[in-house]
């Protein structure tokens, strides 16, 4: 187990990744504005897997790319990553807006991605409610409002005060100027279109109290040759923090119905 962030050079930038365990590679991407810090109540699951937890760029101790970029350049990033740490293929989870680029590396690269968990993801945004939690965002973002944006969160996905200060500590790190950018690519980005091209199975996880996002995830599943989508009783959108337990126990099935006979690569 790697207890300090490594950094890994990857297409010109550098990416700070916590690794823990070991077996079937399991990269976490996690939502804007956080980093790797929020996936802190999902450590159990590195008794089965090799949890591989970058900070974005621009977070926690990553470089920023230059501004603009894309979620293909972002996609690019991980995918140099994930090469230079030695694996060929793994399994991506992203939550949130680290859904759609978790879709995107996949379209990308499929040769690369074993199988996709989504939590709380979309493919595009569509409806005023998730448009009017982005532009609420982005316009945090431009004037600077990291902190705010970082105690938000935590108070959204943690109830100890202990907790939520570690939290913001990772998450005002946070470059303001790349948190925008990616607040704004992700609000624009739309892929549902080309999801019959992703082969690889994909699990889509909602909270049950989270219904202004259930029909992302209908969606998805009518899009997608091999999903299937499961909700969460009792929660919201802070799936990966708030039903850790019952999340971490779908990841293992999930998981474990294709790694042991893993899709051919190529």
């Amino acid at each position: 187990m790697i207890e300090k962030p490594i950094v890994a050079s990857a297409n010109g930038s550098r990416l700070a990744v916590q690794i823990y365990g070991s077996g079937q590679p399991l990269v976490c991407i996690h939502a804007p504005g956080i980093g790797m810090i929020n996936f802190s109540r999902l450590a159990g699951l590195a008794e089965h897997f090799q949890l591989i937890l970058p900070d974005l760029p621009g977070h926690g101790a990553s470089a920023p790319l230059p501004i603009p970029f894309t979620m293909a350049d972002l996609s690019e990033t991980l995918e140099e990553t994930v090469h230079a740490l030695g694996h060929k293929q793994v399994v991506v989870m992203g939550y949130s807006q680290g859904a759609p680029l978790a879709l995107e590396w996949c379209l990308r690269h499929p040769g690369s991605i074993a199988g996709l968990v989504l939590i709380s993801g979309f493919s595009e945004v569509n409806e005023w409610y998730l448009h009017s939690r982005f532009y609420l965002a982005e316009a945090i973002a431009k004037l600077g409002g990291v902190r705010l944006l970082a105690r938000s969160t935590a108070a959204s996905h943690l109830d100890k005060q202990a907790d939520r200060e570690r939290w913001i500590a990772h998450a005002s790190r946070t470059d303001a100027k790349s948190l925008h950018h990616l607040y704004t690519i992700g609000h624009r980005y739309r892929c549902t279109e080309r999801l019959h091209e992703i082969t690889r199975p994909v699990l889509l996880v909602y909270g049950q109290e989270d219904k202004h996002m259930h029909p992302y995830g209908k969606l998805m599943e009518k899009h997608l040759p091999q999903a299937r989508m499961v909700a969460i009783p009792g929660v919201k959108h802070q799936i990966v923090t708030r039903a850790a337990e019952p999340l971490g126990h779908l990841c293992k099935e999930f998981i474990g119905s294709f790694s042991v006979s893993p899709f051919d690569p190529t």
